[in-house]
């Protein structure tokens, strides 16, 4: 049995069923824990990284001094945010997708070909957490310039955005293929 909610970004989207019954309600708390501080830590990023774009304007233009770690923190900032954004825009339905033919196709084939396009977009988001590894290895001797952390740091983005986007489009796409959301959205975006 499933019920509509209308919960906004932070929940289901409008019309879209919640899953219920043992296994969900075991998994809801800590994915909702994990999404709530996706979030956090995106608020979190934008925020620093404005704050240390302003700083450098302020520096430079202002007191004629720059700041010379304050654009590469706001660059490691944005890469974090932009990666993990991914999972975060996949779980609010807002990448754009060409669904055309999908739609065009009854229900039951339609859910049948998101198994191959599942199966694809893990593979891909695999590919990169296997690179992101790789970079963490190459990142332990390698320091940035102008903060002087390791370069683990912002490489450390691409595992970590890769597992948390998997994560958010097998939860997707796992429920057009298993029926609890439609195949089609209408577009791609959401737009409520």
């Amino acid at each position: 049995m499933s019920e509509t909610s209308a919960a906004g970004p932070a929940g289901p989207a409008a019309g879209q069923q919640v899953p219920s019954g043992p296994l969900p309600r075991l998994l809801g708390l800590p994915l909702a824990l994990l999404r709530r501080g996706v979030e956090i830590i995106l608020i979190l990023l934008l925020a620093a990284m404005f704050g240390s774009v302003l700083a450098q304007i302020a520096g430079r233009y202002a007191f004629n001094f720059s700041i010379a770690w304050a654009t590469e923190f706001a660059s490691y900032a944005q890469i974090w945010m932009v990666l993990l954004g991914a999972g975060y825009a996949m779980r609010t339905r807002l990448h754009v997708s060409i669904d055309t033919l999908v739609a065009a196709l009854p229900p039951l084939l339609g859910r049948l070909v998101m198994v191959p396009i599942l199966g694809l977009c893990l593979w891909f988001l695999w590919v990169v957490w296997e690179g992101g590894w790789l970079l963490l290895e190459i990142g332990q001797i390698q320091t940035s310039a102008g903060l002087g952390v390791p370069m683990t740091v912002p490489y450390a983005a691409l595992p970590a955005s890769a597992a948390y986007l998997a994560l958010e489009t097998l939860i997707a796409m796992g429920g057009v293929i298993i029926g609890r959301a439609p195949v089609a959205t209408g577009g791609g975006v959401r737009l409520d």
